[in-house]
């Protein structure tokens, strides 16, 4: 799990995304990897 975060952090730092953004971002490519995940929300 740490190194989802890991990774989920340095996407943040590269492309400059507020957290909303990078939760669309990794379901966007999980639809496009056709992955059954999605991103949790904390709503």
């Amino acid at each position: 799990m740490d190194t989802e975060i890991e990774i989920a952090l340095m996407v943040k730092g590269i492309f400059k995304l507020q957290l909303l953004g990078l939760k669309g971002f990794f379901n966007s490519v999980f639809m496009l990897m056709n992955v059954p995940l999605e991103s949790p929300t904390y709503t």
